[in-house]
Formats: structure tokens, sequence, C-alpha cells
């Protein structure tokens, strides 16, 4: 299960590789690949709650422990990995591009 998080660290490194040399198409086919390896990550959390939920109400508190951590860390992978909201690129006018005031009137 940690391997598809290291899969998917990989794919998301080529994904901003592609996005920075701006091949759109094969982003586009990365990000397919990310959001197919992120549909089994979540399927495997999911089944490893259930699984701890179940252990945990027969007493096998251990085991129960041990899956409820491992989908713990196989989440925080996710969360860490997740590909942020491209930014909308659009044509800068001029007045875009001077810097902000300050809050203290431009001082």
């Amino acid at each position: 299960m940690h391997d598809r998080i290291a899969e998917l660290r990989g794919l998301r490194a080529e994904h901003t590789i592609h996005a920075q040399h701006q091949d759109n198409d094969r982003a586009s086919q990365v990000e397919a690949a990310i959001g197919a390896v992120v549909a089994a990550v979540d399927a495997d959390i999911e089944r490893l709650e259930t699984e701890a939920a179940d252990l945990a109400e027969k007493g096998q508190h251990f085991p129960a422990a041990d899956r409820a951590e491992t989908a713990r860390i196989l989440r925080a992978g996710l969360d860490e990995l997740a590909l942020p909201t491209p930014p909308k690129r659009g044509k800068q006018t001029a007045a875009a591009a001077q810097a902000p005031e300050t809050a203290r009137g431009g001082e």
C-alpha cells in the first residue's frame, strides 16, 4: 500500500515537469493516472477503516489500531500529494502588475 504513495509521488513529480513545460496532453494523461492511484488508495483506506472498526468491535484492539494507523498514514500521504488547483493564467494588465499598497497607506 505504501508503494502506491511512492508511485503517487513519482506521478506528482512527473506532472509538475510536464506542467512546467506546458505539455498539457501528457500532463492530462498523468493526472488521469494520479486519479486512478488516488481512487485505489481511497478504497484501501476505506477497507482498512472498516476492518479497524470491525476488529475493535470484536475486542481485537491491537490489530484494529494497526489498520487504523495504516489508514491514517495513507490518508496523510494523499493529503500531502494532492494536486493543487492550477492558477488561472490571463493577460496581466499594468494595474495588476503594480505592487499593492500596504495597510498604512503605502508608506
